[in-house]
């Protein structure tokens, strides 16, 4: 089975084929980059061509890996919706992107701390920051996680 591995790992892109022989990848790597649905849907369909017609797959294989598929397809579109909700609020709020600065510790004009709350006063957006106090956005210089 190995063997058919990557022998079929021409058929993928570069950095798809050191995934499916066992290469390590950095976990913040883009969703674009890892095997996707129809490079999956072609290490199957060759696998069905390429096995032993004396030992075939077993058919608990084979459901497991469909259901391995659905579920990559599954979370494809689950990852594409949610992607697409943040930036609609993103782009409605300015609050909202600026929650993300919510449990990092940032650098602002008046001290360091954690940011804890991220609100909108008037026109100003302002961070709640321990050890500070509340401070316009605009004096952070400095963010780390």
């Amino acid at each position: 089975m190995s063997s058919t591995v990557n022998s079929l790992s021409s058929l993928l892109t570069p950095q798809a084929s050191s995934q499916a022989t066992g290469s390590a990848t950095s976990p913040s790597s883009s969703p674009s980059s890892n095997l996707g649905e129809s490079a999956f849907l072609t290490l199957l369909s060759a696998e069905l061509q390429y096995q032993n017609p004396l030992q075939p797959m077993d058919n608990t294989q084979f459901v497991a890996q469909l259901a391995q598929f659905s579920a990559l397809a599954a979370t494809t579109t689950q990852t594409s919706t949610l992607n697409s909700i943040l930036s609609t609020l993103q782009q409605q709020n300015p609050v909202v992107a600026m929650a993300q600065l919510i449990g990092k510790t940032v650098t602002t004009t008046q001290g360091s701390g954690t940011v804890s709350a991220v609100s909108q006063q008037g026109q100003s957006l302002m961070a709640d920051i321990n050890g500070v106090g509340t401070v316009p956005i605009s004096d952070i210089t400095e963010v780390q996680n």
